[in-house]
């Protein structure tokens, strides 16, 4: 696919972070990858990759950054940023605006004539609600908004008055690197549960009380179901006096962050993925779950049913449910042959939906047009 004009363009991404752990960086590093493979075919002349909060040194080392991308970090400064994309920045045909915040910028550029169009970017919560006023203009002035779920493009249409011809929806997709899973890595447990999320006190709607009050509720049925939490954050320890307070400290482990060899092994070894979010905008943690062959619970709200297929991939579970998470957790733990059904299903998923080239080619093809 080749722009009308078939001339090279000049295609940029103005990401807020990506050298730190968290799906939204991971998602910033695949919309590099699409712009570094249409710089190396061809359809783009250059592409640029900005960031607000690294530094440049730090993308450039960066395992996973497409080595055809000009890099710039504004290492966590505004002013660096604003002043590099005003003065110092080529101008730029296509931008891809990775964050809602970012957006007014973007709109004071195509202003200024900097940027000729650009596409925001909305993850998910930040965006189910009426934002600021300029981020608003921003959004309207905007050459389209891309959601990654259906539920999120309707929310933020809804709350913004924005019409909703101006979305796309392109969801995410999973990670095809190749990486070895660690051979002394082992999750712990007989029936092994796994979670992977932030356990920052401002995402406490990632449901983990949720999974220790169903735990506390199986104990004594179940008492071989273990939970194991990978990740970190400032809440980690109230989360821990929670597990005490149950009872079930036996059932949980608290891994903390984890290499990508011993994660690998984590998700090849579990034999459920769970995080009955109520804020989730997509959860592409079930993906990579999914792409192990897992079935998932995930929470019945936001972006996670576009997701999860219920009763086919996995189960949704609404708000504080905790007898129906329970119920779900138990019958997984009591079918293996459900288990697998549920995992084949997620991989074919992955593989029709959310695959790398059915999101590259979405990305592309919008960039081009």
């Amino acid at each position: 696919m080749t722009r009308k004009t078939d001339k090279p363009i000049k295609i940029g991404l103005l990401a807020s972070e990506m050298c730190t752990h968290g799906g939204i960086q991971a998602f910033m590093f695949r919309l590099a990858d699409v712009l570094g493979e249409l710089v190396s075919n061809g359809d783009a002349k250059h592409g640029y990759c900005i960031s607000l909060n690294d530094n440049t040194e730090a993308l450039s080392k960066h395992p996973n950054m497409h080595p055809m991308l000009k890099l710039w970090g504004g290492n966590r400064s505004k002013a660096a940023l604003i002043t590099h994309t005003i003065f110092a920045l080529p101008t730029i045909d296509v931008l891809l605006v990775g964050h809602l915040g970012l957006a007014p910028l973007a709109n004071a550029l195509k202003v200024l004539g900097r940027i000729q169009s650009y596409y925001v970017i909305l993850h998910g919560i930040e965006a189910w609600q009426r934002v600021s006023f300029l981020e608003r203009k921003a959004l309207q002035a905007a050459t389209g908004i891309i959601a990654t779920t259906r539920f999120t493009a309707t929310e933020c249409s809804r709350h913004n008055h924005i019409d909703a011809d101006h979305f796309h929806i392109i969801p995410l997709c999973t990670d095809e690197r190749s990486v070895n899973p660690s051979p002394n890595f082992r999750l712990n447990g007989r029936f092994k549960l796994l979670c992977v999320a932030r356990q920052d006190a401002s995402e406490r709607y990632k449901g983990f009380e949720q999974i220790f009050h169903a735990l506390a509720l199986l104990k004594p049925t179940y008492p071989d179901i273990h939970l194991n939490l990978i990740g970190q954050g400032n809440d980690q320890p109230r989360l821990k006096d929670v597990v005490v307070e149950l009872g079930i400290s036996q059932q949980v482990t608290f891994w903390g962050a984890l290499s990508n060899e011993d994660l690998a092994a984590a998700y090849a070894t579990c034999d459920v993925f769970t995080m009955p979010s109520k804020k989730e905008g997509f959860g592409i943690v079930f993906l990579e779950a999914m792409r192990w062959g897992k079935p998932c619970i995930g929470g019945n709200h936001g972006g996670t049913p576009d997701v999860i297929e219920h009763g086919q991939s996995g189960f949704l579970v609404g708000d504080e449910d905790i007898s129906a998470l329970a119920e779900y957790i138990q019958t997984l733990a009591d079918d293996g042959a459900l288990c697998i059904k549920m995992g084949k299903y997620g991989q074919q998923m992955v593989s029709n939906k959310f695959s790398k080239q059915v999101f590259q080619s979405a990305y592309k093809s919008i960039i081009l047009k």
